[in-house]
């Protein structure tokens, strides 16, 4: 779903791409069920055959984009020979997606949150998911003597850093273009400092 930019022909990913585009133009709560169903021109029958409710939807599309999202950003990891620029490419990939199809992060930052209790968990889970990828790619820089619960809690309060530095600059973005290398090179350093900090306590 990151990158389709027409209606696609099978039913679930139209309700899909049907639903990113209502629920970041109009927002999650303004967006029925209704709505959904007359854009992507499908029955309500067909709906509630993939979705029980509109937050199920929310969370099964979180959960698709956001699993993609994670994919992407593993493939420029795996991309990348040098170890130390892995956690760079990786920050760069994530915050190139948010900041090219606004959509992508309004959902996953904006409209999603406080939904519904499902839909917290999926969030939960995916940041959570990131956050491991992030530790896995800068584990082998780091000395053994740091415990897997610091690595873990640490690892997690960079994503969330990160995201907040996307949603900070979310409306901002639209009027002043943001110079992505060199805000992932900045977010990278804070995210290898913060481990390395914690290597040499």
């Amino acid at each position: 779903m990151l990158f389709v930019t027409e209606m696609p022909k099978e039913a679930k990913k139209k309700i899909f791409y049907t639903a990113l585009i209502l629920f970041t133009s109009k927002g999650f709560k303004h967006t029925s069920v209704l709505d959904i169903v007359e854009q992507a021109r499908i029955s309500k029958t067909t709906f509630y055959q993939h979705f029980s409710s509109k937050e199920n939807l929310m969370e099964q599309l979180f959960a698709e984009l956001f699993a993609e999202m994670v994919e992407e950003v593993r493939l420029e990891i795996n991309k990348e020979k040098r170890t130390a620029y892995k956690a760079y490419v990786g920050i760069r990939r994530y915050i190139e997606i948010c900041f090219t199809d606004m959509k992508v992060a309004n959902l996953m930052l904006i409209e999603s949150v406080g939904v519904s209790k499902e839909v917290e968990q999926v969030r939960s889970e995916a940041h959570r998911s990131f956050a491991q990828l992030m530790l896995q790619t800068v584990q082998g820089l780091l000395p053994k003597t740091v415990s897997e619960t610091e690595l873990r809690i640490v690892s997690q309060a960079m994503i969330g850093a990160i995201n907040e530095v996307v949603v900070q600059n979310y409306y901002k973005v639209r009027e002043n273009p943001l110079n992505i290398d060199e805000l992932a090179r900045l977010l990278n350093r804070i995210v290898i400092g913060a481990f390395v900090h914690l290597a040499n306590e």
